[in-house]
């Protein structure tokens, strides 16, 4: 139930789809005031309502000379604006896992000399929390340099940034000017859970199909690949006798496999209710870990997000599963569920044995194996295996 309301609360959005008059007034706040200068406007309107009590006359007398200290801020910003020629554009965008930190380099040239200048990020999804670079003092006109903007994530997404811009304060420190260099798109990974072990995908009459494609020898192409550390079942034909001599640990050879050869990943993301909709970042959690177990084993074969499928040929497998898991729409309480009782239905026959991740079982003759996240342990068939949404909690999963 804890988790249900956690999630409850932070499904209802945060920001409007259009900004109005409240919130560019919020916008301006946050670019065009330095910390003093907000401290200062608050302590203004403050002291406007303080002085409404009979008597309190200290607070007009502050009010007042706030008042014409702000006033006279506002020429010394449209000079620093109007002789400050600075221009600058984003270098590199380093995405992040949810948590953790995201960055946005910025390459600045100034026109003219510049006392200080830092990069910032604004006007952002409120789940994140931008965190200006450290500041850049004493260029000369004429002068680069390179400022790294922090942004702090809290949820998987793929989040667009509409201002990047490089800040420049005015004489007194209170106000700044942003001068806007363009707009950018952040990723936040979902952070994959770590399969330890997976019995499941080689159990009963359906793992069958998924047997073979674990032994070490099976569907080894004549294109050498590349070299990797061995794992247990690997053949010993294919063991590299020069990198053991060199580093002191067995090391394995790779071959390449015939294209979309392996096992069909297929996560369904469709929900029939509230409850099921809350589950929806373990399960993409949990298929980001499943997807990378395959990976690291070369089995991965084809990707699908229900019916749209996501090429892995010729490409890193492991960035364009963690991007396709990112860019999935976050559930929201609004939405109607959209969980109609159809079949997966892919443009062309998987050659492949076919693993469904999903929030409820179906039946269907192209799928092999399920893997469904619930709110509890169920018994489940041959083919399908509840995982309770609590042992996701853990570090490490065993399937």
């Amino acid at each position: 139930m804890r988790r249900f309301i956690s999630w409850f609360l932070g499904a209802i959005p945060r920001a409007p789809k259009r900004a109005g008059l409240l919130m560019r007034f919020y916008y301006v706040w946050r670019e065009y005031f330095t910390y003093p200068g907000r401290a200062c406007a608050a302590l203004f309107l403050f002291s406007i309502f303080a002085g409404a009590f009979a008597g309190f006359w200290a607070a007009w007398v502050f009010s007042g000379v706030a008042f014409l200290f702000i006033l006279s801020l506002v020429p010394s910003l449209f000079l620093t604006a109007k002789k400050t020629k600075i221009s600058g554009s984003i270098s590199r965008i380093e995405h992040a896992t949810e948590g953790d930190r995201a960055y946005v380099s910025v390459r600045l040239q100034a026109g003219t000399a510049i006392d200080c200048v830092w990069a910032s990020c604004s006007r952002m999804d409120p789940s994140l929390d931008g965190e200006n670079s450290p500041e850049l003092c004493g260029i000369p006109a004429g002068g680069t340099g390179e400022l790294r903007a922090s942004i702090r994530t809290k949820f998987r997404g793929a989040y667009r940034i509409p201002n990047v811009s490089l800040t420049v304060p005015e004489i007194k420190g209170m106000l700044c000017n942003p001068f806007r260099v363009g707009e950018a798109e952040i990723l936040v990974y979902p952070r994959p859970k770590k399969l330890v072990a997976f019995p499941f995908l080689t159990a009963g009459q359906s793992g069958l199909a998924f047997v073979p494609l674990l032994m070490s020898n099976f569907m080894r192409g004549l294109d050498f690949a590349g070299v990797r550390e061995y794992r247990e079942g690997d053949s010993l034909r294919d063991l590299y006798y020069r990198a053991f001599a060199r580093y002191g640990r067995p090391f394995t050879k790779e071959f390449e496999g015939e294209r979309g050869a392996g096992v069909v990943l297929v996560l369904d993301t469709r929900a029939r209710n509230l409850h099921e909709k809350s589950l929806l970042e373990p399960l993409i959690r949990l298929a980001a870990g499943i997807g990378m177990w395959l990976l690291d084993r070369g089995i991965l074969g084809r990707l699908f997000v229900c019916d749209d499928e996501f090429s892995l040929a010729g490409t890193d497998g492991a960035s364009v599963l963690l991007e396709t898991l990112a860019r999935i729409p976050r559930a929201e309480i609004y939405t109607r569920g959209d969980a109609r009782d159809k079949q997966w239905s892919p443009a062309a026959r998987p050659m492949g044995p076919v693993l469904r991740v999903g929030l409820f079982a179906v039946k269907d003759p192209l799928v092999h194996k399920q893997v469904v996240v619930s709110d509890s342990a169920q018994d489940g068939a041959d083919d399908v295996l509840y995982v309770p949404v609590e042992n996701l909690d853990a570090g490490e999963v065993s399937l």
